[in-house]
């Protein structure tokens, strides 16, 4: 990445909220003592292995949300690993309890970044690792112990992974780059065309390995060419958040008032966004056939289905 390239804010702060201290009143349960083995597997098993979470519990540091592949149960990756939601609340794996940071799913699993639990056979920071089995199973795909994405999209079907670097490993320089390899290994991204257009995150294509989207204060770019040359897809839009399924973009954008843009090919739907408390700002955003699921930077959780926004999460308190 030259650094002429006027990317300077590179990633807005919407999306670069970096992974702070847990807060002294945070009342998540402590992390149980891990199996001292690099790859932590156990048959998936709810009653063993997912504890509801009390409901005077505080849930602090989301940094990935979606819906799992075998239910559509909402899950969200957090400071002390992964929390689904059930008719009756919320529940957390007592396993794999780690820091995830650029959460994805994928189509029987998830990409994942971040740091290592206390006392993990895991090298700090994580690299890139890959779940199965809903968080049980855990594999290391590279750069175990030097990279920390906070930022990257993952296709749901193909796997590209595309990322920022913020800190240099021993053979990676800061910037931009793409995995066509599920993450083995990564190439810079040229990112030719994206001049004077902030950066506030990265959208991968869920089909299309070499389709990657940027957006930011200036609308939407496109690249069919793994992130080396791209082109406007929309303009004259401030694009805060952004995600998409096989059939549809999903995107927020802000204006007078935060709006939930829905872009299919016989046309675009605009949604309100929930009543959102007093300076949150939305932060993580999936869709998964109508279904929406937005996080906000305030630790609150909110599920769009049948037309309607409900709340599973209100800035971090467990009801």
């Amino acid at each position: 990445m030259k650094k002429t390239l006027s990317l300077s804010v590179l990633l807005a702060t919407v999306l670069l909220t970096a992974c702070a201290s847990t807060p002294s009143n945070e009342m998540t349960p402590e992390p149980e003592a891990p199996e001292a083995e690099v790859e932590q597997a156990s048959p998936q098993n709810e009653t063993d292995n997912w504890q509801q979470v009390k409901a005077d519990a505080a849930i602090t540091h989301i940094h990935g949300a979606g819906f799992w592949q075998e239910d559509a149960r909402p899950v969200v990756a957090t400071h002390h690993g992964l929390m689904e939601y059930r008719e009756d609340g919320w529940y957390e794996l007592m396993s794999n309890r780690h820091d995830y940071m650029g959460f994805e799913l994928v189509e029987d699993g998830f990409y994942a970044s971040g740091h290592p639990e206390p006392q993990s056979a895991y090298k700090n920071p994580l690299g890139v690792v890959r779940g199965t089995d809903r968080g049980e199973t855990l594999e290391i795909r590279s750069l175990e112990g030097e990279a920390d994405f906070h930022h990257m999209s993952v296709g749901y079907r193909s796997e590209s992974l595309y990322v920022y670097l913020e800190e240099p490993t021993s053979e990676l320089r800061p910037g931009f780059y793409r995995s066509l390899d599920k993450g083995e290994t990564f190439d810079p991204m040229k990112m030719e065309g994206t001049a004077r257009h902030g950066i506030a995150g990265l959208l991968a294509d869920s089909s299309e390995p070499r389709r990657v989207y940027v957006y930011g204060p200036n609308g939407m770019l496109v690249s069919d060419d793994g992130g080396d040359t791209f082109e406007a897809w929309i303009t004259d839009e401030h694009i805060l958040l952004a995600a998409k399924d096989d059939t549809t973009l999903a995107y927020v954008r802000e204006a007078s008032v935060y709006k939930l843009v829905l872009q299919k090919d016989e046309g675009e739907t605009v949604l309100p966004l929930p009543d959102l408390e007093a300076g949150a700002l939305p932060l993580e955003l999936a869709i998964k056939e109508g279904r929406l699921l937005l996080a906000t930077s305030d630790n609150s959780v909110y599920l769009y289905e049948d037309g309607d926004w409900v709340t599973l999460l209100q800035a971090g308190a467990v009801p």
